[in-house]
């Protein structure tokens, strides 16, 4: 499904971005009326339309999408701050299917994923086939019927030929003879595509054919990988239902696995900034504090709320401060290294685990960390923030809730004297 986002706010771009994880491919985003107008020259399957844009109204753009006989009749979901029922009335004026929230963009994930499973139920055929057939007159009759149901055909004729490009291409599907010109039989080509781990193709469902009908032989496929056996000669019938059965089975194989993994992130993370949230950070920084004292490797932690948050949110509004959090973690994100642990523990409280890292090492990535975010502007504002540091002082037997405890204290105080600082203390 190809999902173009007509979104001027980053800050929902990102959301929307991880809302919509469990899609194939990405949104495409543009920030633009006339961005989303060009861009619909591309093949789109569903657009995501915010409410207000830099050069006209959302609305605006839907009408002349329904103008456009070539995109008249693609979904188009529009996202608002609020909804009622006068700009529900005028969305269905303007050709909008759906009218979601911003704040609730589990709503719309939920319908994106209901049209996507229907889409797949419909079973419209893309991708490519992996044919490797040594007869061209069976070639030729497999590929015009694979063809007829949307498939690309790639046809070799040697499991030899089909190896080389089979880390160059995704397939939906192969489709292998036993027996073939050249040294590598079917169930070589089988057993060489199984057992290779990190090939991209190791997991697509692979269709064994043969005219031979030795039973011992179409076992030995299926336990060396091949999932369904297609006796010479066939039916177009058959081959096609069989086809279409596995490439189902498999995507529904990967949604699942695509859910699962959606699930376990959202377990793991705040909606609001993509950072690990406080549930998840108690479990990891405690394993990483405990391995790190083993190994007798020092450790360091950050407290850092943002100053005078509130004041945002009561003068600006909600908006802005999401915004300010949403940019925020992002300078965050950025300034971490590999193997460090970044959350948002609640509010406009954010928590940094570096390991490997003590003493003017940690100092300085956490006035480095204050300055950033302070010439960033989050949100076009100034924003400034308060770091509490603390250290286990190389003794190696820290704990997360003693590091924690010492670098709120130490937030404490620079809040106390004066905001915009970073102090530090020992546990």
């Amino acid at each position: 499904m190809n999902v173009l986002g007509v979104i001027g706010s980053r800050f929902f771009r990102q959301l929307l971005t991880r809302h919509l994880a469990f899609l194939p491919s990405p949104p495409t985003f543009v920030d633009t009326i006339e961005a989303g107008r060009r861009a619909l020259a591309q093949p789109v399957d569903l657009i995501c339309l915010e409410r207000h844009l830099p050069d006209g109204a959302g609305l605006d753009f839907a009408k002349a999408v329904r103008r456009n006989h070539q995109t008249a009749s693609i979904p188009i979901l529009l996202l608002a701050t609020e909804v009622d029922q006068t700009l529900s009335s005028a969305s269905l004026e303007a050709g909008v299917t759906e009218v979601f929230s911003k704040y609730e963009l589990e709503n719309l994930a939920t319908y994106v994923e209901q049209r996507l499973r229907s889409e797949d139920a419909a079973l419209k055929f893309s991708g490519r086939a992996l044919l490797v057939e040594d007869s061209l007159p069976v070639a030729r009759f497999i590929r015009e019927a694979l063809e007829r149901i949307g498939l690309r055909v790639d046809a070799f004729t040697s499991a030899e030929s089909a190896l080389e490009v089979l880390n160059t291409r995704t397939y939906q599907i192969a489709l292998i003879d036993v027996l073939l010109e050249g040294q590598m039989s079917g169930l070589g080509l089988v057993r060489e595509i199984r057992g290779d781990s990190e090939g991209r193709n190791q997991q697509m469902p692979i269709l064994a054919m043969s005219s031979m009908e030795d039973v011992a032989r179409r076992i030995e496929l299926l336990r060396q990988g091949a999932n369904d056996f297609l006796a010479k000669p066939m039916f177009e019938e058959e081959l096609v239902a069989r086809v279409r059965n596995m490439v189902r089975l498999k995507r529904l194989l990967d949604e699942s696995e695509a859910q699962r993994e959606h699930l376990r992130r959202l377990a793991m993370t705040d909606q609001l900034t993509g950072l690990y949230n406080r549930h998840y950070l108690t479990e990891i920084a405690s394993r990483r504090i405990a391995e790190a004292n083993r190994h007798r490797i020092p450790v360091s932690l950050l407290v850092l709320d943002i100053d005078h948050f509130k004041r945002i949110n009561d003068s600006l509004g909600h908006d802005a401060g999401d915004s300010v959090l949403a940019e925020t973690a992002s300078n965050i994100k950025d300034a971490c290294r590999e193997g460090d642990v970044a959350a948002r523990t609640g509010g406009e409280e954010f928590v940094v685990l570096l390991i490997n890292t003590a003493g003017a090492r940690a100092a300085e990535f956490a006035e480095r960390l204050r300055s950033r975010i302070e010439t960033s502007r989050p949100a076009g504002l100034d924003v400034t923030v308060s770091i509490g540091l603390a250290e286990d002082g190389g003794r190696h037997d820290c704990t997360f809730a003693s590091l924690f405890k010492a670098a709120d204290a130490a937030l404490y105080q620079a809040k106390e004297s004066g905001r915009n600082r970073v102090v530090s203390i020992g546990v």
